[in-house]
């Protein structure tokens, strides 16, 4: 069973509705699906026992969902680390739990982007009853897709490294002042069962990281490659070189969540990566992202189209 923690910021109010939604829309898709994933909720400064907001609980009984059983919890991080899932109300919460449990940074989501949308839910907390049914009828819309989305993020999840150990290429390269964290990134993908065609640099010895960085971004260009990491110093100088190529979307990134929104949401197909940014373990996670993280299409389609468009080069 898969356990999806929802997070607001009392535990009164959202997240406990967005539990009983979440049960609610699955309950109508038959038992197996109430049975695969389990809900619950906490919130970032909540006063614990405290019972769901009474608004809260009129607006769901409208809805014909019975609201029993509630107490607010205070979120413990051994609620994030037992959850498959995270999803919070806001950008802000999802900011907060990243800067407090960076671990789980790659389980973390907005439950709006998670289904694809680009909003908050605003906190109901002492608004009118007509309010609460707001707040109320956009988090159902939310959640319906949501649920969609639950099948699909965790068979991704699970086929995870059979995914690129299977079928991914992956070109590298670096200068001299990412050679180290280069070649360990080389012996942990070759350890997970990618294919990797290394493009230089082969010693410290200074040289150029144009070079390297036009080469990798050629052979992902020219799809002798399904994707590229580049690494130098800070990751800007590759980073920089790359995206002057036809069809190339190169992203420097730092973190485990960055990496996922630029495969998710820009298709990037190039990690440019700093050894002096980042420790070895911190690139593996951000790698591990980037690589078993596919892009999510839809509307975010049209918007790489654009940036395609807006630089005169083909997709």
């Amino acid at each position: 069973m898969k356990r999806i923690l929802l997070i607001c910021t009392g535990n009164t109010c959202r997240s406990p509705m967005a539990v009983f939604l979440f049960r609610e829309h699955l309950a109508g898709r038959g038992a197996a699906g109430s049975e695969e994933f389990e809900f619950i909720s906490a919130g970032l400064s909540a006063q614990p026992g405290l019972p769901l907001n009474a608004r809260a609980r009129k607006a769901l009984k409208s809805e014909g969902i019975e609201p029993d059983g509630h107490e607010s919890r205070q979120l413990r991080a051994d609620m994030v680390e037992e959850s498959d899932l995270i999803l919070s109300m806001t950008s802000d919460q999802a900011g907060e739990l990243k800067r407090r449990f960076p671990g789980a940074a790659e389980r973390i989501y907005t439950l709006a982007d998670f289904a694809g949308f680009e909003e908050d839910i605003p906190d109901p907390f002492g608004g009118s009853q007509r309010i609460y049914d707001r707040t109320l009828s956009r988090l159902d819309a939310i959640i319906e897709k949501a649920v969609e989305r639950l099948e699909i993020y965790f068979v991704e999840m699970k086929r995870g490294t059979a995914y690129g150990s299977d079928n991914m290429k992956i070109a590298l390269g670096s200068d001299h002042a990412g050679y180290s964290l280069k070649e360990e990134l080389k012996g942990w993908l070759e350890e997970e069962g990618y294919e990797t065609v290394d493009m230089g640099t082969d010693s410290e010895e200074s040289v150029d990281y144009p070079d390297f960085a036009g080469s990798v971004a050629r052979a992902v260009s020219d799809d002798r490659a399904d994707l590229g990491l580049l690494v130098c110093g800070t990751g800007l100088g590759m980073s920089m070189t790359a995206n002057k190529f036809s069809g190339i979307r190169a992203a420097r990134c730092q973190d485990a969540y960055s990496a996922r929104m630029a495969r998710r949401h820009n298709d990037a197909n190039i990690l440019a990566l700093g050894e002096r940014v980042v420790g070895a373990g911190l690139a593996r996670d951000v790698l591990r992202t980037f690589l078993e993280t596919e892009f999510a299409g839809g509307r975010h389609q049209r918007r790489v189209d654009k940036i395609c468009e807006q630089k005169g080069v083909e997709k």
